[in-house]
């Protein structure tokens, strides 16, 4: 099958490789060339711009940092909606605003396509080994004509349902569960240290207690000061608890978690640390009890 596969960064690029490795055909276009040049040896096809990759392709991919880079490729002249043909499928694969997706939907609709969201959970790892969760929603009947590519660069699929704006909401809500671990066991470790116990001690207890990948990850990770290469930046990692926050205020619930690690991500972004991992949060945890930001 010919594919578009828009945004080869760190979850993108390993993504559009598995589906290259299924045997699909892939025409790519990402805003910086070099980054498909991996691809690029293995077969693929670079394409000048988001509509030139929705004109020669029935189903689009795209792989994005926020909202308003979806925008720009979704929209416009040169965008992905301007290029697809009648019944094409534009997949968002990104962590986007619901509100966002609600608002494509309805265009690609009156134009006669259709606009999928499927957010991803998993870290750069698990994009290379083809072990993410796919979370898509929209029209059943484009949903199946997608599962092959979800297949090739998944480990399973939640469907969410027929409407696409549902399948953000449950990302933010799956982020909700990680940044608050996060914040959890930035408080624990910090809590420990302080009192004189070992971090190694503690990582036993969560590998008796909590023997998941969330916290074991998490946990090891921020207990060895384990934030280059960053799996997830901080940086955008304040983004995701941005809409959560905007999207708890706008059906009013209460998120008072998410307020607080909120506060403790902004702070390690003006601190200059918006570029490693989001579990990067302890440093600020650790400054706040009057401990080095990094020192164990």
């Amino acid at each position: 099958m010919q594919i578009g596969f828009i945004g080869l960064g760190n979850m993108g690029l390993p993504m559009a490789q598995n589906l290259l490795k299924a045997g699909h055909s892939l025409l790519v276009f990402n805003r910086t060339k070099a980054r498909a040049d991996s691809l690029l040896a293995q077969g693929a096809v670079w394409a000048s711009s988001p509509r030139a990759v929705a004109a020669q392709t029935e189903i689009v991919l795209s792989v994005l940092a926020d909202d308003a880079a979806l925008q720009a490729v979704a929209l416009g002249e040169q965008g992905v909606l301007a290029g697809l043909a009648k019944n094409g499928v534009h997949v968002d694969l990104s962590t986007v605003s619901p509100d966002t997706t609600k608002n494509l939907a309805q265009l690609y609709q009156e134009r006669g396509v259709r606009f999928l969201a499927a957010p991803v959970f998993g870290r750069p790892e698990a994009a290379a080994a083809a072990k993410l969760w796919i979370c898509p929603a929209g029209p059943a009947e484009a949903i199946e004509r997608c599962r092959p590519l979800f297949d090739a660069m998944g480990q399973g699929v939640i469907v969410v349902g027929t409407e696409p704006h549902l399948a953000n909401v449950l990302k933010l809500v799956g982020n909700f569960f990680v940044i608050s671990a996060i914040e959890t066991l930035g408080e624990a470790f910090t809590l420990a240290e302080k009192a004189g116990l070992k971090v190694e001690t503690v990582l036993e207890v969560i590998k008796a207690l909590l023997p998941v990948p969330l916290f074991l990850g998490y946990g090891t990770r921020m207990a060895h000061n384990e934030f280059i290469p960053p799996g997830f930046g901080l940086r955008l990692g304040l983004k995701d608890v941005s809409l959560m926050r905007k999207l708890a205020d706008q059906v009013n619930a209460p998120l008072p978690l998410a307020d607080v690690a909120h506060g403790h991500l902004r702070a390690a972004l003006a601190k200059g640390r918006g570029d490693l991992d989001w579990g990067a949060l302890i440093t600020v945890v650790r400054e706040l009890a009057g401990l080095e930001p990094g020192a164990r």
